[in-house]
């Protein structure tokens, strides 16, 4: 038997037992006489306590840290080798392309400004539009790869010119 379960058992023969053990004590019988005892004896009170199970508390979760995105380091002279690339193939100005990037971001690839991200600052509609033009995969979280965002935006320029960058295409 569980401690539990021998103690309510104790409780409930107290409860049960000595309550009648006290009648009997108070007016003892004598052959079926009643005997009248010549002082009384009070009566004992009980107190009973209910004893619970005490709930075992739970720990705590602590919340996991928020994992911190770590940038991916860019090599040295990647984003000038994709600046030249890019521009090229889609026959642009590679300097008015890295113009609007500094214009943007100040050529930070993690550059964010409520629903603009990445070098050029993309919304999130117009990238998953253009994207979408280009038959490359729409995930938004792209903009922030500075590779991606250039080709992109080198596209965007060639396909619709630079208005979508007002105020950068000076």
């Amino acid at each position: 038997m569980k401690i539990r379960q021998v103690v309510l058992l104790i409780l409930i023969i107290i409860i049960l037992i000595i309550p009648t053990l006290i009648k009997k004590q108070n007016n003892p019988k004598v052959e079926g006489i009643a005997v009248t005892p010549a002082e009384t004896i009070p009566s004992p009170t009980l107190d009973i306590i209910v004893i619970t199970e005490t709930p075992i508390p739970t720990p705590t979760k602590r919340p996991s840290p928020t994992p911190t995105i770590t940038p991916t380091p860019i090599p040295v002279g990647a984003m000038e080798d994709w600046f030249n690339k890019y521009a090229s193939k889609e026959s642009i100005d590679r300097e008015k392309l890295k113009r609007i990037a500094v214009c943007e971001s100040g050529l930070n690839p993690n550059a964010r400004f409520l629903d603009y991200g990445g070098l050029f600052q993309f919304s999130t509609s117009s990238w998953i539009s253009t994207r979408t033009n280009m038959n490359l995969p729409t995930d938004p979280a792209l903009r922030f790869n500075p590779e991606e965002a250039i080709k992109t935006a080198a596209f965007k320029v060639a396909t619709e010119g630079i208005h979508a960058w007002p105020n950068c295409n000076k």
